[in-house]
């Protein structure tokens, strides 16, 4: 099998992006496929809807994060290099947790990569869990989130759905909340090896 030069090129081209990447830090100069986070529970409202980060908090939404994912030292990071934001779990006594993106990476207890259901490993507060709890926003009617949907996600660390509003739930409507699951999206090798136009 031969590879084409500018494959070649492509691969062993780093670049260095300035003041977006610590110092030392160099990302090769190859364009990831996409890959999506899924709501991967048929039947509910949220089914194939995309993780995404609206204004720092986890959401579903029809169109997420697709750049390609960082799951290195037990993170989840977007975009995959050079990684500006992680997915963290916020601590909370209650057993569904609110998941944000900032810059920095305080959880390293996820169990992830392509072609699998994204996972919280156990920790010393909670059991190992790859159940999610997407719920409506308070400020948006039924016709709004229809249109656009925006779901809040949290991470589910027991069978439990809320019923009632609690410091972590405030800003969502508890009776709206449904269970599910998130993919991550791979990609097949046909289509990596077509993406880099092998010959």
């Amino acid at each position: 099998m031969k590879f084409s030069a500018a494959l070649v090129a492509s691969v062993f081209a780093f670049a260095s992006l300035g003041n977006a990447v610590p110092s030392g830090i160099l990302c090769p100069a190859v364009v990831m496929p996409p890959h999506e986070v899924l709501a991967f529970t048929s039947g509910t409202p949220v089914y194939l809807l995309e993780l995404s980060n609206q204004g720092g908090v986890a959401t579903l939404t029809k169109t997420g994060l697709e750049s390609g994912w960082n799951f290195g030292n037990g993170g989840m990071g977007y975009p995959w290099c050079p990684t500006g934001t992680w997915l963290n779990i916020v601590d909370s006594i209650r057993p569904w947790k609110p998941l944000v993106f900032s810059y920095l990476q305080t959880t390293t207890t996820w169990n992830a990569g392509y072609n699998k259901y994204l996972m919280a490993n156990a920790t010393k507060t909670y059991s190992e869990s790859s159940d999610f709890l997407a719920c409506k926003p308070l400020n948006l009617t039924d016709a709004e989130l229809a249109a656009a949907p925006n779901w809040t996600v949290f991470l589910l660390t027991d069978g439990f759905i809320p019923t009632a509003t609690d410091e972590t739930s405030e800003k969502v409507n508890v009776q709206s909340c449904v269970k599910t699951k998130l993919w991550i999206k791979g990609v097949c090798l046909f289509q990596a090896l077509s993406l880099l136009h092998l010959r």
